[in-house]
């Protein structure tokens, strides 16, 4: 054995903070004890081992009081603790007796504690416990398992408890959108006079990159929402966001079609033939039933929340595709009647960039291809009086 690979001392420090730079999952382990009261140990070890058959894994100190009364247990719980129960976290981890007469929790179908609120539990049985230096490896035969709630998990790092966020906007981003809501609100009285003519929301977006923004609306709809769509994000996936692909500081048209991730090339070509009709027409349409528009702005709502799970985000992006059919027909007759989501125009600046979207919402249901066409004049007419009225103030922001 050579240098390089033989064993040499490591710092117990120095080995905390190099593991503390990955992040783990937390959760807390229960049973009941002898005399069947609840116990629990808080443990940043858990995982998955085998699918078949379904094992899982934690791994307390050799030391642990609690695991030694629990182990006398037939069984145990696996409760996956979410990012809002860090005090319970460390309740649980803080030394004491009855830790549990404070916690409200309900029992597993194995009789084991289940806390409340937690994202999830699994009830185990012991496979197996295998000694690992001065810890155990615990086996745990899966007996039942559940989600209890759809949110993000507590995570442990760098000695620290936090939670999960998704797509974080940077610093840039977050600035450039700053700088869209100052040229939407000068555009204030714009969006407001064809909402109020249209009896409709009037709405202007601006892109993130990764996102379109509700950075102005001015609602004037009939059917009047009771909560407003300001500061939804939506993601420029296709087929959404069209309008803005291409264009500075948004993706490019490979980029926005990578986004499909993996799919059959019909479904890509598909999505660059709506691209190409929302460019031929300077405009674009999304068509829409009551169920799936109902689902599609409780998708957006929690895809707008900076702590929406990954399950959430895929969940909306699944329901983009199922219905991207909706999304810029190839046809719009005269006499037929479509019920219309929105629809879209670019606002363009003195160089030709598209600085903002503006956006039609809800409309009458049933209207004919002629008035979707009416709006849609309508709608780039009053893009380009936006354009007029924020090119001045764009080029003082680039400082021309």
């Amino acid at each position: 054995m050579d240098n390089a690979t033989a064993p040499r001392a490591i710092d117990p420090n120095r080995f905390r903070e190099v593991l503390g730079s990955y992040p783990t999952g937390v959760a807390v382990v229960t049973a009941m004890d002898a005399q069947g009261a609840p116990i629990g140990m808080v443990v940043g070890t858990f995982t998955s081992v085998s699918l078949e058959p379904p094992l899982v894994a934690f791994l307390p100190m050799k030391s642990s009081r609690t695991f030694d009364l629990m182990r006398k247990s037939p069984s145990f719980c696996i409760n996956v603790l979410a990012a809002d129960q860090e005090p319970i976290c460390r309740k649980l981890a803080a030394p004491g007796e009855n830790k549990f007469a404070s916690i409200p929790w309900h029992a597993s179908p194995a009789g084991n504690p289940v806390i409340d609120g937690v994202v999830s539990w699994i009830d185990c049985t012991y496979d197996n416990i295998i000694e690992a230096g001065d810890h155990y490896i615990v086996l745990g035969a899966v007996l039942d398992m559940n989600l209890e709630r759809n949110t993000t998990p507590l995570l442990f790092f760098q000695r620290g408890y936090g939670g999960f966020s998704t797509g974080p906007l940077v610093a840039a981003a977050e600035r450039d959108t700053l700088q869209a809501v100052g040229l939407a609100e000068a555009a204030r009285e714009e969006i407001e006079t064809l909402a109020a003519r249209l009896s409709a929301e009037c709405a202007l977006l601006a892109s993130t990159g990764r996102d379109s923004v509700y950075v102005a609306v001015a609602n004037y709809s009939l059917n009047r929402r009771g909560s407003s769509r300001l500061g939804f994000h939506v993601p420029i996936v296709p087929p959404m966001g069209a309008l803005f692909v291409g264009q500075p500081g948004s993706p490019d048209d490979e980029t926005w079609l990578s986004r499909l991730g993996r799919c059959d090339e019909s479904v890509r070509e598909a999505a660059r033939e709506r691209l190409a009709r929302v460019r031929e027409r300077g405009w674009s349409i999304c068509l829409c039933n009551g169920h799936e528009k109902a689902d599609l702005e409780e998708g957006i709502e929690l895809y707008t929340n900076p702590h929406r799970t990954p399950e959430q985000e895929r969940r909306l992006l699944a329901l983009v595709q199922a219905t991207s059919a909706l999304h810029e027909p190839a046809e719009i007759l005269d006499d037929q009647r479509y019920d219309v989501l929105h629809i879209s125009a670019p606002v363009h600046d003195a160089d030709g960039q598209v600085a903002l979207v503006v956006r039609l919402s809800e409309l009458p249901r049933g209207m004919d291809g002629r008035l979707i066409r009416d709006c849609a004049k309508r709608l780039q007419e009053t893009a380009a009086a936006i354009g007029r009225r924020i090119t001045p103030l764009r080029r003082k922001a680039a400082g021309g």
